[in-house]
Parts: structure tokens; sequence; C-alpha cells
């Protein structure tokens, strides 16, 4: 299970909230997780892209890296798969998944045996390799929430039920929280 913060940036949350712990933590990730409906730690994913116009859109974003690219394209033999250099996607500096294909067999030869990819297969990891701030902060927010909700209630442990009714409650996921995870994008200028 991952967490969005460590052991060293949970500190000042627990002078704030004695019993703080890891696993209050890594709830918190979780619940970040699901409220955002993804994860932002490191994933490898593998799509398989028809592109327009030589454009395409991979479906997990932030891209880390592109590690793999294997374009398909058709010839008088049938479906050709053909091995390609990562850096033949050119991202959009939005970060959003946009890209380009920049191939360098778009020329008259390629075009009369139709050897320019119509799809590709393209293996690519998401997320961040640095969380972001306001990531950071929320998740420590909401971890402290988590602890005081654990010691009014006397639970030892809460379950996934509770967390249902503890995420509607504005006292357990405030608005403060919200508000920063909804301008959580990822952007490069802020990077």
């Amino acid at each position: 299970m991952n967490c969005y913060l460590t052991e060293q940036e949970l500190l000042p949350y627990q002078n704030i909230m004695d019993e703080l712990t890891m696993e209050d933590a890594q709830m918190a990730s979780s619940l970040i997780d699901g409220y955002l409906g993804r994860s932002f730690a490191l994933s490898q994913f593998t799509d398989r892209i028809k592109l327009r116009k030589g454009r395409g859109k991979l479906s997990h974003s932030p891209v880390a890296s592109v590690d793999k690219v294997v374009g398909v394209s058709r010839s008088m033999f049938g479906k050709v798969k053909s091995e390609m250099s990562p850096e033949v996607i050119d991202l959009d500096p939005e970060m959003d998944g946009y890209f380009t294909l920049e191939n360098d067999s778009t020329d008259l030869t390629a075009m009369v045996f139709n050897t320019v990819p119509e799809m590709l297969l393209v293996t690519y990891t998401s997320g961040f390799a640095e969380y972001p701030q306001r990531l950071k902060d929320a998740c420590g927010m909401l971890a402290c929430n988590i602890r005081q909700a654990k010691s009014f209630a006397g639970a030892k442990q809460l379950t996934s039920l509770d967390f249902q009714v503890l995420m509607t409650d504005d006292s357990f996921f405030t608005s403060d929280i919200k508000l920063l995870l909804k301008g959580l994008s990822y952007d490069v200028r802020n990077v």
C-alpha cells in the first residue's frame, strides 16, 4: 500500500495529534485515492492507441516515462508489428496524456508501402516521482481527522462502512481537504 507521506513528513502532524501513526497516513492515502478515483503512485500501464493524424492520448496521466513503443501497421502481408524508440512519443507540455508521434518513417517510401503505424502499443509509467505538496498537506490533515475519529469512537480499527459514512461527513473530509484535492493537477510549470 502506498503512502503519500514519509515518516519525516508526518512529524509536524504528530506534534498536533499525539498518537498519529503511519497507519493513519496510509488510510488517508487510500481515502484520497478513493475520493479522486485514481492513485498518484508510480504505476506501469500498457495502452493500445489508435492514431488520428499522428496524435494519440495515453489514458493515465501524468506520464512519468515512456518505456516501450510497438507500432502496428498494415502491409501487403497483413499486420506488421515493429518496435520503435520511446523517443518517437512527443508528450504535450500540459502532461495530460496527449502526444504526437514523431515518426521518422513519414517519407515517400513509407507512405507508398504503408509502413506508417496506424496503432501503437505503448508501455509507460504514470504517476508522480515526488508527490506535490498539496497532496501531502491533504494527506496529513486527513490522517489527523482519522486519528481523531478513532479516539472519539474508541475504535481500534475503522471498518470500510465507517469510512463510507465518514467521507460524507464534512467534519471528517473537510472543505479545506476537498479544496486542496480539487486544485490538484499536474502542471509542469508548478514542478
